[in-house]
């Protein structure tokens, strides 16, 4: 019997027919993304979304010498289509496809899978599959779009979305934390949240558009940029988002006008853009590079007011490694709407945990210890025990360590005072070499606005011989 994994093997093995053609990867996952569409349209019964003639059937029984016309033709005729979505997915849509033998094997393969075993066994995963398989073999937007399954999942089961919330993601890539959200409440009350997403690439969009409908799920995914819109009035009962990597970007005035702190650092923008866009007593994780936990200035002022203004009772380390972004160390921060910080805990995924690779693969499991810590309440409201992994700090601990979120101290560190571990000073060192990155970062910036300031008035040399 296949499963789903073998039927994403022999998909993404396919790639190699195309190779000679000229074909990245990315190009080739927005065309079996295409391929797809068509042929699942037929094999879920769901093909009255699509135009008559441009069916998988026609494509299939065209010949060899007239398939790539007619797929053209499909392309077309699906970019005009009444259903809404279906136009969202094939707008503007063009085949980067020049060999029609090439397209004929292409077609062929994918006819030839056993369609109906690979979904009872999950459809949906297949193509999530094939992203995975994207992101780590062509490293293409690997930290733009791209989050680690067993990370979503274990957000996911933490913040227990039901068919009465409204799920939002500001960064919604290829939207794995919408599906995921979906696809808990589905399981566990048999109807689905609202879901709304914003992603800034088009052809990315498509593709969480195309994952959406493989997972049976109906969502709002905007083409747009999330830092140009104004907080939702009414708010969202949960946000879940990974914005993108990159410590610095170019906001411009109108985006930084829609924050309490201007920043050019996105991470920041999209930290206060997520706790605005949330409703009374609504709750969210967002997954952050660790230089959000330390730096001063406005990233102070932003932990501050998320101490104060909210509750933000959960922070996650998680182990380096497994991002596609190599040596990225992130972090993730579930706060509510619902109150003030009391106390904070902290779960230590890095400290004594075995590098991550090809070699050693992040999976749920190392996520379930993390799960039980964080306890049944979706709120983060459950009793809760300290341990090795797992401790607290109370508010006026963080206050007294100006907030940061990297300096875990509890009542319990004398215990721990004769038995530092080599791990725990392997990370301190990690995370000076974080800010010294973060405080660089700040240097070239200055050094910018100061190189503009001298082009625009003129150098001193110019203004005495002019």
């Amino acid at each position: 019997m296949q499963d789903t994994a073998d039927v994403t093997r022999r998909l993404w093995a396919l790639c190699g027919v195309l190779r000679d053609d000229g074909i990245t990867y990315h190009e080739y996952l927005s065309e079996l993304t295409y391929l797809l569409f068509l042929k699942l349209a037929k094999e879920l019964g769901v093909e009255k979304a699509i135009p008559n003639e441009a069916g998988w059937e026609k494509l299939s029984a065209a010949s060899e010498a007239e398939k790539l016309n007619a797929y053209r033709k499909s392309l077309k005729l699906l970019g005009e289509a009444r259903n809404a979505t279906v136009r969202d997915i094939f707008a503007g849509a063009k085949t980067a496809i020049s060999s029609p033998t090439s397209l004929d094997q292409l077609v062929q393969a994918i006819d030839d899978i056993d369609w109906y075993r690979a979904r009872q066994n999950g459809i949906g995963d297949v193509y999530e599959g094939l992203i995975e398989k994207n992101a780590q073999e062509s490293r293409y937007g690997a930290g733009q779009y791209f989050t680690p399954r067993a990370v979503v999942e274990a957000i996911v089961q933490a913040c227990q979305p039901t068919p009465d919330d409204s799920v939002y993601d500001p960064a919604a890539g290829t939207g794995g934390f919408l599906i995921a959200a979906g696809l808990h409440a589905r399981d566990e009350n048999g109807s689905t949240p609202q879901l709304s997403g914003v992603e800034l690439v088009s052809d990315v969009r498509k593709l969480g558009l195309m994952n959406l409908i493989l997972h049976d799920l109906q969502g709002e995914v905007i083409l747009g940029d999330a830092l140009h819109q104004k907080p939702r009035e009414q708010g969202f009962s949960l946000c879940l988002t990974n914005p993108p990597f990159g410590v610095k970007g170019s906001l411009t005035r109108e985006q930084n006008d829609l924050l309490d702190f201007p920043t050019g650092n996105k991470q920041l923008a999209f930290l206060q853009h997520a706790y605005k866009n949330l409703a009374k007593n609504g709750r969210a994780a967002i997954v952050v590079p660790d230089n959000v936990l330390f730096e001063e200035g406005v990233a102070t002022s932003i932990r501050t007011k998320l101490v104060h203004d909210f509750r933000l009772h959960t922070v996650l380390k998680l182990p380096t490694g497994i991002f596609y972004a190599s040596g990225v160390r992130t972090s993730v921060l579930f706060f509510c709407a619902d109150g003030t910080t009391s106390d904070t805990w902290f779960y230590d995924l890095r400290e004594g945990q075995a590098s991550f690779g090809k070699r050693r693969q992040f999976t749920s499991e190392d996520l379930q210890d993390f799960v039980k810590c964080y306890g049944p309440d979706a709120m983060g409201r459950s009793a809760r025990k300290e341990s090795s992994r797992f401790r607290s700090m109370s508010v006026s601990d963080l206050a007294a360590n100006n907030y940061r979120l990297d300096v875990i101290t509890s009542h319990s560190d004398a215990a721990h005072t004769s038995t530092v571990t080599v791990e725990r000073m392997l990370e301190s060192t990690r995370s000076m070499t974080d800010e010294l990155d973060a405080v660089q970062s700040n240097i070239q910036e200055i050094e910018k606005l100061l190189t503009s300031f001298v082009e625009a008035a003129g150098s001193p040399d110019r203004t005495q011989t002019s």
